[in-house]
């Protein structure tokens, strides 16, 4: 089987490749031509050098594929709107695209920021049936700009010759991405930069596992379904964020930033910008956000439907913290 992979210079593309070609797919990938030195791409992937803002771009790529693992996204303009331009357009376009050209699967990686951050989902857990957020609430053009591609993803679905999956991962670490806001190595010690009290959990997830779970679904591909790609096991951020770097031989501090010293480095980084000329920058309140909610998600359809789970943060999570 031939597999068409958008997005493997993230994090997440960088896990599914070895993995697809270690079960024997044929991998196809779309690159930006100055993202990757060609030298360390494996040499078994075919690469096409090109952007899905380029309106041919998608009919070449898809043509002579079976299936279409898109996890690319573009994170310019979130302030002037072209975020959403870009990501809602560039999906449907590929989508049609595989369409017209008999692709068997598409799978789409979404993310469960499509549930929002609100203070009234904190103790719960969220499953795949949880109502999306609202533009008001998502303090952010990214899962805004996540539920819009879905909303018009579940709009075409009943039209679709092909098989559609959606995938909603959590907050994704690997072996060397910390799990924590910022990782900062000094000497031989290493400090974690974690927002607020650091006792919530957060729903880190392995990429490993998240590659799992769409090897699954290209293996026996649904008609339409969504599965959350969450932790089974929570754990405190903090704990979390130690144990990950017990598991992969680094002893790591935990320095504890408070909302309100996140609030003036904000301020401080946004005058500094403007003397220099600059504009932009993260929002201040999802940033907080996403570092202090206490919000749990769960993964029963996935471990029940397709007999996932997600072994590599369990073995984080199994880890000692003492």
């Amino acid at each position: 089987m031939k597999v068409l992979l958008t997005g493997y210079s993230g994090n997440l593309g960088k896990a599914v490749a070895p993995h697809l070609l270690s079960q024997g797919y044929q991998l196809r990938v779309l690159l930006h031509g100055a993202v990757l030195d060609r030298r360390e791409l494996p040499p078994p992937m075919e690469i096409f050098w090109g952007s899905l803002s380029q309106s041919s771009v998608a009919d070449e790529i898809t043509r002579g594929v079976d299936a279409v693992v898109h996890s690319a996204w573009d994170g310019r303009g979130a302030a002037d709107g072209s975020m959403e331009r870009m990501n809602l357009g560039g999906t449907m376009q590929l989508l049609d695209a595989a369409e017209r050209n008999g692709v068997a699967t598409f799978i789409h990686v979404s993310s469960v920021s499509v549930y929002g951050l609100d203070r009234s989902l904190w103790g719960k857990t969220i499953d795949e049936n949880q109502p999306f957020v609202t533009q008001e609430n998502s303090l952010n053009a990214y899962p805004w700009t996540k539920v819009l591609i879905e909303n018009e993803l579940e709009r075409r679905k009943a039209g679709l010759r092909m098989n559609l999956a959606i995938v909603r991962p959590g907050l994704l670490f690997s072996d060397n991405k910390a799990p924590a806001k910022k990782l900062i190595a000094w000497k031989r010690k290493s400090c974690g930069l974690l927002v607020g009290k650091a006792t919530n959990h957060l729903p880190y997830v392995h990429v490993d596992d998240v590659a799992e779970m769409i090897s699954l679904l290209l293996a026996k591909p649904p008609k339409y379904a969504i599965y959350n790609a969450v932790p089974t096991s929570h754990l405190s951020v903090r704990d979390f964020l130690k144990r990950w770097g017990r598991h992969g031989g680094r002893e790591i501090a935990v320095i504890r930033l408070a909302p309100a010293m996140l609030r003036i480095l904000n301020w401080g980084g946004g005058k500094l910008k403007k003397a220099l000329g600059r504009t932009g920058g993260a929002d201040v309140n999802y940033q907080i956000m996403t570092g202090i909610r206490d919000i749990r998600y769960s993964a029963d359809r996935a471990v029940k439907e397709l007999g996932w789970r997600d072994r590599r943060t369990n073995e984080i999570v199994a880890g000692d913290v003492s």
